[in-house]
């Protein structure tokens, strides 16, 4: 066992059965030194089984509200039929790439529709351009989807997948 001197803080090792006091060969303080608590394993062991029945109960709570509570499908969806997008020549001469697409009101109510952005993409997956446009209308009655047609104005080159994303307002 160790211990050390209270006064010079000289640390030694002693048998850990002796009782007596100890005498500093350095200052001359004598002491009784402190014996180690005894650990109590069974409190130990309760303490562990009460934190693994707190994190069943909790996990258990969690999974129960998630079931009961089933995470909610956005009221707007936007989409883009892959088929619908073409290469077209403007007045100019130049392709622009033509998108058409749908936005649905999954709700049981009128719902305002936010901005559009529509992102193309090259072939590994990084954005090209990104346009906002506003909707064809500024609200959709429940349950009814409306078409939406847009003219990208940038060079159809490159391009290899077009998204639709709904802008949050702030």
């Amino acid at each position: 066992m160790k211990t050390t001197c209270d006064f010079c803080k000289t640390e030694y090792t002693i048998d850990s059965t002796s009782n007596g006091p100890v005498k500093c060969v350095v200052c001359g303080r004598v002491w009784v030194p402190r014996r180690p608590v005894s650990t109590n394993y069974f409190i130990k062991f309760f303490a562990a089984i009460c934190a693994l029945v707190a994190a069943c109960i909790f996990s258990f709570v969690v999974m129960l509200y998630f079931y009961n509570n089933p995470r909610k499908q956005p009221p707007l969806v936007a989409s883009i039929d892959q088929q619908s997008v073409h290469i077209i020549r403007d007045e100019n001469g130049n392709n622009k790439i033509f998108v058409s697409g749908n936005i649905t009101n999954n709700s049981d109510e009128m719902y305002g529709v936010p901005k559009l952005a529509i992102v193309s993409y090259d072939s590994d997956n990084n954005v090209l351009s990104r346009q906002n446009f506003m909707p064809p209308s500024t609200f959709i009655e429940a349950k009814t989807t409306v078409t939406f047609n847009h003219v990208l104005s940038v060079d159809p080159t490159g391009v290899k997948r077009i998204e639709i994303e709904l802008k949050e307002s702030k």
